[in-house]
């Protein structure tokens, strides 16, 4: 009788151990104040005492930091941002209420009780992204409208393999990032290389990201015959650029397709109709998009920098145009004119105006007034013209820009090739272009980087050498060290704070969760262990938490997508034409005829640690009980 009673004791704790659940924000967490900057950026409060709408506003804008103006109950400025308008569009801060299920439009100002949002948006039709049973999001490349790579999500210190799920194509490679609003998943496919045929078509695809099963998809027509612009979440539409150059806008939940707007061309051409500028030209359409303040933001191919309005109801409407100045005479090409092609457009305040900021294959930076499109700066920053390693003769690129929290930019230039050889970074002031007194930047580091996150009064980067840079770069503390690519933090004036261990190259953009670094390996899986894998390191010190291999993969399996963390979860996607979803929840293991090896679950250290804490406790009340 005691044996039975010691088992059934086992039993039962084993079962208590089973039941703990994880904690998650929900709308079971009381009443909630979702600040909506309509940019990507949110900020999630309790709610306050105040009985009026603009009184919650008020009290979850004073617990966050963040200057808050209203006028007569109505709400005109939270963090900076004031109604203003785009082009013809007004944008303005609109009070949400939730009924359980969604987003509807409040009424009157007297609250009393229940999760709102005040978001900065156009229109009430257009609703937050987030919600309180899904109050995380990743509706646009790098986060935000001003590339941050910053979420305010959480990750995983303890990744496990087999990997929670993943999901294979054959429609081409994953270059796009990956998008999540809610349970839902997006991501765009190439379409199978040097094929014919619909095989070769690209595709737009939606997940359930819980599960990875296909929700809805959609094959649009062929282009160019590669696509790495990423989509956009705005409300409960998904925007889509394509090398077609057609811009899609898809309910985001069945993947109707409600809009098309089609681009036209307007490349330079010289007598011969060859194009005229001196950088290299892809024929792509429009880069990836950017929203803020409710307006669609891109570049495009033949040099334009456009925003558009997007309604459900009404679709596209342009609001302004931007082509910068060029001239064609007597076979001379005078001009700043460039080919847009894949960076984002980068949207920031600067002394009060809404700036954007983009780079071109012309080697220039542009700044605009984001609201109207007009020019306020526009420098040279590379040429390197006969010394271009890859392509002579051609200035070499812009690309990525980070805007920094004293009003300055992180400007990356690099030679313009699929993989860059040479090129270095620079940092201006973001109002001139310029640094100090006139001076062409304020430091320059001779190295090739990928986008920096920016972060406590410094920045990330993960960095590699140029061909014709630096072997050393100054420390924080005064000393010099020898170069080597790695993760690296540096203080605001370019010096080494810390660096990681050396790794294999990453071209993705690094990704900033919970005091976590994910990088993603641009070399594939069969390089593995220099190779082929996604990376966490520790953001206060570059030290490993974590490293764990991208599997399924084959020979080719490169990777240009950022890690996407949303919960507790990454995803990825690389050229095996995959996604893949890490956690700490093991997936299935397949053995090499594709039978399932191991269910899900049963893979993490914390198993085997319960199977032998309950063994031992089995043995000791058998023997003793």
């Amino acid at each position: 009788m005691r044996r039975a009673a010691a088992v059934a004791l086992v039993l039962l704790l084993t079962a208590s151990m089973l039941a703990v659940p994880a904690s998650d924000v929900s709308a079971d967490d009381g009443d909630m104040v979702l600040i909506d900057m309509g940019n990507g950026v949110t900020y999630w409060c309790s709610a306050g005492s105040s009985s009026t709408y603009a009184g919650l506003a008020e009290e979850a804008a004073e617990s966050l930091g963040l200057a808050f103006q209203a006028s007569g109950g109505t709400v005109t400025a939270i963090g900076g941002m004031t109604n203003h308008s785009v082009g013809t569009q007004q944008c303005r801060w609109i009070l949400y209420v939730w009924d359980g299920s969604e987003w509807t439009a409040g009424e009157g100002t007297e609250y009393s009780g229940g999760t709102i949002a005040w978001g900065f948006y156009p229109d009430a039709s257009i609703v937050p992204a987030e919600t309180p049973d899904n109050p995380s999001a990743w509706t646009m490349h790098r986060g935000d409208s001003s590339m941050s790579g910053s979420s305010d999500s959480y990750g995983t210190t303890e990744a496990v393999s087999p990997m929670e799920w993943y999901r294979t194509y054959t429609s081409g490679y994953v270059d796009s990032s990956i998008i999540v609003a809610g349970d839902y998943l997006y991501h765009t496919t190439g379409g199978a290389y040097g094929v014919s045929g619909a095989d070769g078509n690209p595709w737009v695809y939606c997940l359930d990201r819980l599960t990875g099963e296909i929700v809805w998809s959609y094959m649009m027509t062929k282009g160019q015959g590669y696509e790495v612009t990423t989509p956009l979440v705005v409300g409960d539409m998904l925007i889509v650029t394509a090398t077609n150059w057609n811009v899609y806008c898809f309910d985001r939940y069945t993947g109707e397709v409600l809009h098309t707007l089609t681009l036209e061309k307007d490349y330079p051409y010289d007598e011969n109709m060859d194009v005229a500028w001196e950088g290299r030209t892809f024929y792509t359409g429009a880069t990836t998009p950017v929203y803020d303040s409710g307006a669609i933001y891109f570049g495009t191919s033949d040099g334009h920098v456009m925003a558009y309005s997007v309604t459900r109801d009404g679709g596209f409407e342009l609001l302004w145009d931007y082509d910068p100045d060029d001239t064609y005479s007597n076979g001379t090409y005078s001009g700043v004119k460039g080919c847009f092609y894949f960076h984002a457009p980068v949207i920031a305040e600067v002394d009060g105006t809404r700036m954007l900021f983009i780079g071109s294959y012309e080697g220039y930076a542009y700044a605009l007034d984001a609201s109207t499109g007009r020019e306020i700066w526009v420098e040279r920053m590379i040429d390197l013209g006969d010394d271009n390693i890859p392509h002579p003769g051609t200035p070499g690129s812009v690309g990525n820009i980070t805007v920094t929290d004293d009003g300055r930019l992180i400007i990356c230039c690099d030679d313009g090739g699929m993989s860059s050889q040479d090129g270095y970074v620079v940092c201006v002031d973001a109002a001139t272009g310029k640094g100090p007194d006139g001076s062409a930047y304020y430091w320059k580091l001779e190295v090739l980087m990928g986008n920096a996150v920016v972060s406590d009064g410094g920045f990330y980067a993960f960095v590699s050498p140029s061909a014709n840079g630096t072997s050393t770069l100054a420390c924080a503390d005064g000393t010099e060290m020898d170069l080597i690519q790695a993760v690296y933090r540096f203080d605001m004036d370019g010096n080494v704070v810390w660096v990681s261990e050396e790794y294999s190259l990453v071209k993705a953009s690094i990704t900033l969760a919970d005091g976590i670094i994910y990088t993603a390996d641009y070399s594939a899986g069969s390089y593995w262990p220099s190779g082929g894998g996604v990376t966490a390191l520790s953001a206060e010190d570059g030290s490993q938490i974590w490293r764990l291999r991208l599997s399924p993969y084959s020979l080719d399996s490169y990777n240009m997508v950022s890690v996407t963390v949303i919960d507790g979860k990454l995803y990825v996607g690389n050229d095996y034409g995959a996604v893949y979803c890490i956690s700490e929840v093991a997936g299935k293991q397949y053995g090499d005829d594709g039978e399932i090896v191991l269910e899900n679950g049963f893979y993490h250290w914390s198993w085997a640690a319960l199977i032998v804490v309950v063994a031992a406790l089995f043995v000791f009340l058998w023997r003793f009980y």
